[in-house]
């Protein structure tokens, strides 16, 4: 058995993000309610090397969300041995395509393949014969699938999930009116302008710790890959925000709000790696990150009164 399904191809998704919003347009569902959990800060000023702790901090609801908004479940299921990931893969190909929680240090077709250790989620989309090898969609890494033996890429033990497609839910504007308020209580639960903040005094503190120190490849510097995740993740939460625009249900400008905060993210993470090439620090990048906070907290307010 295998699904012949084409990839979601978004450089702002996670991988995860990306599987399903891949099944979901295997099944011609929509997927933009999956990115309501995507605004979000987190870090821990004590970790090291500087930047290392800087996170999205998703609300880990996009399964949940999927389920209640386009009507599509996640399963999930934990495997003992090989054989016992074989045998599951096998019983739930025949109704779904299978994620796999994985290592990006065993994905040959990955760029940090036997480099760096990161966790990842891939598609199984089918299953050789002779039951060795998986048929890999990975869009978060290729738009190509990969035909791999399965031995090279499981740990022993480890976690599945398969799909389930159901009959949409009968929804009232409530049900998305919750999404916004449930927006802005992750805000205030999390300390996300706290966190801000500090990652704001420390950055003008500890950033030339990072531009000094010794590195191979200045993209995976963990203040330069974790900046780009927060990018990407105030994008996607810009899908989210599109789709409650089209129900009116949110102001437009809550969106150019979004949109600039995401371009300043960006913009911070292209001047900070220009600056540790060239070994010269300036103030430039903190007052972009005072700009972000600023440009955050407007788009707070501006929830706020939606609510």
């Amino acid at each position: 058995m295998k699904h012949d399904i084409k990839p979601i191809i978004n450089e702002y998704l996670s991988c995860h993000q990306g599987l399903l919003a891949t099944y979901a347009s295997y099944q011609k569902r929509e997927y933009d309610m999956i990115f309501s959990e995507s605004w979000g800060f987190k870090y821990r000023k004590e970790d090291q090397p500087f930047g290392m702790s800087l996170d999205p901090d998703y609300q880990n609801r996009r399964e949940l969300l999927l389920e209640k908004f386009h009507g599509i479940k996640v399963i999930d299921e934990l495997y003992n041995d090989k054989n016992d990931l074989i045998n599951l893969i096998q019983s739930k190909l025949l109704q779904s395509p299978v994620i796999l929680h994985c290592d990006v240090f065993d994905c040959p077709w990955n760029i940090s393949y036997q480099r760096n250790h990161i966790d990842h989620y891939v598609l199984i989309t089918g299953l050789s014969d002779n039951l060795k090898q998986i048929h890999i969609l990975d869009p978060y890494s290729t738009k190509d699938e990969n035909a791999v033996d399965l031995a090279t890429i499981t740990p022993d033990r480890g976690e599945i999930g398969y799909f389930m497609t159901m009959p949409m839910n009968n929804l009232e504007k409530e049900d998305y009116f919750v999404e916004i308020s449930n927006s802005l209580s992750h805000i205030d639960n999390t300390g996300f302008f706290q966190n801000l903040e500090n990652f704001h005094n420390d950055f003008q503190t500890r950033f030339e710790e990072v531009m000094l120190s010794e590195y191979t490849d200045v993209y995976a510097i963990p203040l330069i890959i974790n900046l780009r995740r927060i990018a990407n993740q105030r994008y996607c939460y810009c899908i989210f925000l599109s789709k409650m625009i089209s129900k009116n249900l949110l102001d437009p400008s809550m969106l150019n709000i979004m949109e600039g905060v995401a371009e300043k993210y960006g913009l911070l993470r292209i001047l900070l790696i220009k600056q540790i090439m060239k070994k010269k620090s300036n103030k430039e990048g903190s007052d972009i990150l005072a700009e972000i906070m600023s440009n955050e907290y407007a788009a707070y307010e501006k929830m706020n009164s939606f609510k």
